[in-house]
């Protein structure tokens, strides 16, 4: 849980979309949703909940 919660942390700071920008053709909510579902999925299935 701990690197799935770090990972989104990390994307949510914004630094790395401030200082170097998003990849072509991305949003921020684009660029976001990898790490946060990852991060829903990891904390779902810790606490014993489906998928």
């Amino acid at each position: 849980m701990h690197d799935a919660a770090r990972k989104y942390s990390l994307d949510l700071n914004l630094n790395l979309i401030v200082w170097e920008g998003l990849p072509d053709g991305e949003n921020v909510r684009d660029y976001l949703e990898d790490n946060r579902l990852a991060f829903l999925d990891t904390a779902r299935t810790v606490m014993g909940q489906p998928l």
